[in-house]
């Protein structure tokens, strides 16, 4: 029986991400894609296409379904789920293109973005949470980062928390990364949490909170939507640093 050769696993890179430049991984998921005509996004500075598929990859290029509303973009990054449904994505430069096929450099490297139960996401500036605290309201407290399960936020002063739990969660967040700050805010709802970390951060003069959120199902499903935007926003902003 001929055996599998295995393949290096991957390495952790922070952030939540994982990367593998093994090229017997990267051959594998790139004949996986084609011949399971598996969906996958492209993304360009400005551009992000609807669902598209490989068609081909050989030894020196892709062949990419070419999307209908192509905008040429000279590097592109291919976003696609892996079995475990995770993000995954590579990047790749634009060699050629016909009336319906685009050809590209192969990747060297593969990217994989982690969605364990409690992964956190960094929201954008300016997201603040309230609360209830007995009968206390707690205002415009600086959100920092958010999972389907809890929340980071920080205030500038201590802050008495009646038994540690706290209602009412209101967090602000923008629809989009790049709304309009007046227009394209939202609220995600939560019953209570239990606040289950506290710490001074002395360098940014900042007290911090961990809580951990006792959600409805319909809360974290919210949340959990959310998480997955708020992913696909991360991987594409990384095309304009």
């Amino acid at each position: 029986m001929k055996k599998t050769p295995s393949v290096p696993g991957w390495l952790d890179i922070g952030a939540g991400y994982e990367s593998s430049a093994a090229s017997e991984r990267i051959e594998r998921t790139l004949a996986w894609l084609v011949t399971e005509h598996l969906p996958i996004f492209l993304a360009g500075t400005g551009y992000q296409s609807g669902p598209a598929i490989l068609i081909g990859a050989n030894d020196q290029e892709l062949l990419i379904d070419k999307p209908r509303d192509w905008s040429p973009c000279p590097k592109i990054r291919i976003i696609f789920k892996d079995k475990a449904r995770l993000t995954n994505h590579f990047d790749v430069r634009i060699l050629s293109e016909s009336l319906d096929t685009l050809r590209s450099s192969r990747p060297k490297e593969m990217f994989r973005l982690q969605r364990r139960a409690r992964y956190r996401v960094d929201v954008p500036h300016g997201c603040h949470v309230s609360f209830r605290s007995d009968n206390t309201l707690h205002t415009g407290l600086i959100l920092k980062n958010i999972s389907a399960t809890g929340m980071l936020f920080f205030s500038k002063k201590p802050m008495s928390l009646s038994r540690n739990t706290i209602q009412d969660i209101a967090l602000s967040i923008p629809a989009r990364e790049e709304e309009n700050i007046l227009t394209g805010w939202q609220q995600k709802k939560i019953s209570q949490g239990d606040v289950v970390r506290t710490y001074h951060d002395r360098q940014g003069g900042i007290v911090c909170y961990g809580v951990a959120f006792r959600s409805k199902r319909k809360e974290e499903d919210e949340l959990t939507r959310y998480i997955r935007q708020r992913e696909r926003e991360l991987i594409l902003k990384g095309l304009r640093v």
